[in-house]
């Protein structure tokens, strides 16, 4: 009978061998599996938003409908919506999951929506990894702050219907998302804008465009313009809407666009015999809060008038400018600038527009037949001598007014500075 000793023998080994194996396996991949949940494992941050005026709404998760933020709001999860109203502001904060580190903020001006998406931090302290923060932004305006005094890195993403912005270092970044492009300004800071395979690098001071369906153009400086064609390269419409007033039974002037070697120009001429007035004019709807400055350019070239200076009543001028905006308070206001070239000898009339609301300019009298070069105060600060500080710039109107007069312009910016 064959011994059965060598089987068993055999299997004892089989059995030791497994058990070392199966040791070994547990005594590494043990460790680095904790290793592994240490570094990688990931918790909500606490987010709040704040109200500051007019009114915003916001649509949690599983919410059937959506709640106005009154004061604040904490406990805000990804996924949640966020659309103000126009002229609205609020202020989202996010804070580390100890709740005493604050990570960053989003200001959100009016007309803005948003969606909040990943908002986590590691769980441990020996984790490598970002805060991370993830915005969709759809549309609006809003300024991203990122905290510096975080001993762990934070970055930000924000993902917009042209683009991807990413935010990894500390500072104070600007982003306006239109129908047309995603415009992104560093005010403090490094961005990187990424959109068709391709990227920019944004210093201090440095903005760029991303227009739909294009990459980014390049690394822009200065102020931007919130004008839209207003070096006239293209048709009046539809970025301008023309406009007729006259006495009864009078003529109508005539707005006739010149393309030149220069310049493109608009031309303003009525040969009439009483009151008229001839202009176009711009929606603009655009929230100046969050800039620091704000001007005014053009160029203009008066050739007729009749009236004296701007008329009795400062009101009559042969060019005029007029911005209307609304103040932080909700309330509408403009701003008239007008220009002549024909004095008054006797320096009787109005050097002002004596029926305009507050803030009132000087009109600027000019050398009859050359180009002038018009650059306004700082129209934020002007504004703000009505003792409420501006909040929308809603139109821009340039136009001419009285009896006989010929002007002609062109080069219309309003510059925004961040």
């Amino acid at each position: 009978m064959q011994s059965s000793h060598p089987k068993v023998e055999r299997t004892a080994w089989a059995v030791l061998i497994t058990s070392f194996i199966t040791f070994c396996v547990l005594a590494i991949s043990i460790p680095l599996a904790v290793r592994w949940y240490l570094l990688t494992n990931e918790v909500a941050q606490e987010v709040s938003i704040s109200l500051v005026s007019g009114t915003v709404f916001l649509v949690q998760p599983g919410a059937a409908r959506p709640e106005a933020v009154v004061e604040t709001v904490s406990g805000l999860g990804a996924g949640t919506r966020i659309e103000s109203e126009s002229g609205a502001q609020a202020a989202v904060s996010f804070v580390a999951p100890d709740k005493t580190t604050v990570l960053g903020g989003l200001q959100i001006y009016g007309g803005t929506r948003v969606a909040l998406g990943t908002m986590r931090s590691p769980r441990f302290n020996w984790s490598e990894l970002p805060h991370r923060i993830v915005i969709e932004m759809q549309s609006g305006r809003a300024r991203v702050n990122v905290a510096s005094d975080v001993p762990r890195q934070v970055t930000v993403a924000l993902n917009t219907p042209h683009g991807v912005v990413v935010l990894d270092r500390p500072g104070s970044y600007s982003v306006e998302v239109t129908d047309k492009a995603t415009e992104v300004a560093v005010r403090e800071g490094i961005a990187t804008v990424y959109a068709q395979e391709e990227n920019v690098a944004l210093a201090t001071g440095e903005r760029t465009l991303i227009p739909a369906g294009k990459p980014p153009q390049g690394i822009l400086t200065g102020e931007r313009n919130l004008i839209i064609n207003g070096d006239f390269a293209a048709s009046l419409s539809p970025d301008w809407t023309v406009y007729q007033d006259r006495s009864p039974g009078d003529v109508l002037g005539e707005i006739i666009r010149e393309p030149g070697e220069d310049r493109n120009v608009v031309h303003f001429v009525r040969p009439g015999t009483n009151w008229g007035r001839t202009g176009i004019r711009q929606v603009i709807n655009r929230d100046v809060r969050d800039y620091k400055t704000l001007r005014l350019q053009l160029a203009a070239r008066l050739i007729r008038q009749d009236v004296l200076a701007c008329g009795s009543q400062g009101s009559e001028c042969p060019l005029m400018i007029k911005i209307e905006y609304a103040d932080v308070a909700g309330n509408d206001r403009e701003w008239v600038q007008g220009f002549y070239y024909l004095a008054d000898p006797a320096n009787k009339l109005p050097a002002v527009c004596v029926t305009c609301p507050a803030p009132t300019t000087e009109h600027v009298r000019v050398q009859r037949g050359g180009w002038y070069l018009y650059e306004s105060p700082d129209l934020i600060e002007l504004f703000k001598k009505t003792g409420v500080d501006p909040a929308i710039i809603e139109a821009i109107s340039i136009y001419a007014e009285g009896h006989i007069f010929e002007s002609y312009f062109s080069e219309v910016e309003l510059l925004a500075g961040d």
